[in-house]
């Protein structure tokens, strides 16, 4: 189940989304190289003036990984850049099984561009999400809309499972 936050808290995590985003426009046109010190800045920054939990430090360094890794599948980086992305939202752990489905589906697609790196832990992380999906409730429209999706994305990359369908 699903952490309840505070109102507060709630309201944290919209000034986190806010700084996030408009780094994200701010840094549009920069290289990787550029723009990973000024969003580690401020994740330095938001931890400081923002965060008031362990909770909500965890979750504004996820969001700063999340960004970053998604920014070095977009901006096509190379594994040196792109590996150490993975590498820290593996260590800080999903929020949910959405963000889990996400890393795993840009990491699946990047092991696709790039045919010569080793795709077998692509595989292994999109069978630990396929497992986190089953176990939502059965009637999880969630549940039904990422197993479609990732069945999907396996068709599209060549990522077959060994797990049954059971939608």
């Amino acid at each position: 189940m699903p952490m309840r936050v505070s109102e507060s808290s709630e309201g944290r995590f919209v000034e986190v989304a806010r700084a996030v985003d408009q780094l994200l426009v701010k840094t549009f046109g920069d290289s990787f190289e550029e723009l990973e010190p000024k969003f580690k800045a401020l994740e330095r920054s938001l931890l400081r003036s923002v965060a008031k939990t362990k909770y909500e430090r965890q979750e504004i360094r996820r969001r700063i990984a999340e960004t970053l890794f998604t920014e070095a599948y977009g901006r096509n980086c190379p594994w040196p850049a792109f590996e150490p992305t993975l590498r820290r939202i593996q260590r800080l752990g999903y929020s949910n099984v959405e963000r889990r489905y996400h890393v795993a589906c840009l990491y699946a697609r990047w092991c696709r561009r790039y045919p010569q790196h080793d795709d077998h832990e692509a595989r292994r992380m999109l069978d630990e999400t396929d497992r986190s999906i089953r176990r939502l409730p059965r009637e999880s429209s969630l549940r039904k809309w990422l197993l479609d999706a990732l069945s999907k994305l396996r068709a599209q990359t060549g990522f077959q499972s060994g797990a049954t369908p059971d939608q």
